[in-house]
C-alpha cells in the first residue's frame, strides 16, 4: 500500500539458545534449507524499509550483512534487544520478530503498523496470550522499556504493562494470516523435529 507506514524491522537475535542446545542464529542452523536467522530477516524485509539486528554483542551476526546493535543492558533477555533496536531505528515504528520464529508474517506486521495509531505498541493476541516478540512498537515505548530494565522487570510481557498497547485480537489478525503460524517458535530440540537441520557437532 502506498500509504502504509514506513517501518524499521528489528530481528531479535541475542539469545543464548540454551534450551535448543544449538545456536539458532548460526549460519549452519537451517530451516527448510535456509539459515533460520536469514529467513526471519528476509520476512522482515518484506514489510520494512530497513532491517537491523539486535545480536547481543553487536558483532556476531555479521554474516547476515545487516546493521547490528549491541545490548545496552547486558543479561536482561529480549527486552535489552528491543531497547537497543528502538534507540537505533531510523523510523518511528519498529516491527519486531524473534529470530526463532520461522513463520514471521509480513502481512501481520503491516496490519499491526496500520492499527497502532497513537499507541506505544500494537501487539497480537493468540490462544497463549499476547505475542510481544512479533509486534510493532513506536519509539515512544523507549522510556518505559528503559525504566523496566533499570527496575529489573526484564520479561517483555511485564514491561508491556507500562505502555499504551493496542491489543489486536485474533478476529482482527486472522484474515491477514489464516494459518496463525506466525506465533510458532523453535525453543527446544523437539520443536525442530523434521524440518530443521541442526549444525553438525564438532
Amino acid at each position: 500500500m502506498a500509504d502504509a507506514p514506513v517501518l524499521t524491522g528489528l530481528l531479535l537475535a541475542g539469545g543464548g539458545s540454551r534450551r535448543m542446545g544449538h545456536d539458532k542464529t548460526a549460519r549452519e542452523f537451517l530451516f527448510e534449507g535456509e539459515p533460520l536467522a536469514a529467513r526471519v530477516a528476509r520476512l522482515l524485509r518484506e514489510a520494512c524499509d530497513e532491517v537491523i539486528v539486535a545480536s547481543g554483542d553487536g558483532e556476531r551476526l555479521a554474516w547476515l550483512g545487516l546493521p547490528q546493535v549491541a545490548d545496552a543492558f547486558p543479561g536482561s533477555g529480549p527486552l535489552r534487544g528491543l531497547v537497543a533496536g528502538l534507540e537505533a531505528a531510523r523510523h518511528q515504528l519498529v516491527a519486531v520478530a524473534a529470530a526463532d520464529m520461522p513463520f514471521a508474517s509480513p502481512a501481520i506486521l503491516r496490519l499491526l503498523a496500520s492499527l497502532i495509531g497513537p499507541h506505544d505498541a500494537a501487539v497480537p493476541v493468540s490462544p497463549r496470550g499476547v505475542e510481544p516478540l512479533h509486534a510493532v512498537y513506536s519509539r515512544t515505548a523507549l522510556p518505559s522499556f528503559e525504566a523496566a530494565l533499570r527496575e529489573g522487570r526484564f520479561a517483555v510481557r511485564v514491561a508491556l504493562e507500562g505502555l499504551d498497547v493496542r491489543v489486536v485480537e485474533e478476529s482482527e489478525w486472522r484474515p491477514a494470516d489464516p494459518s496463525g503460524r506466525f506465533v510458532e517458535n523453535l525453543n527446544r530440540p523437539g520443536d525442530a523435529r523434521t524440518f530443521v537441520e541442526p549444525p553438525p557437532r564438532n
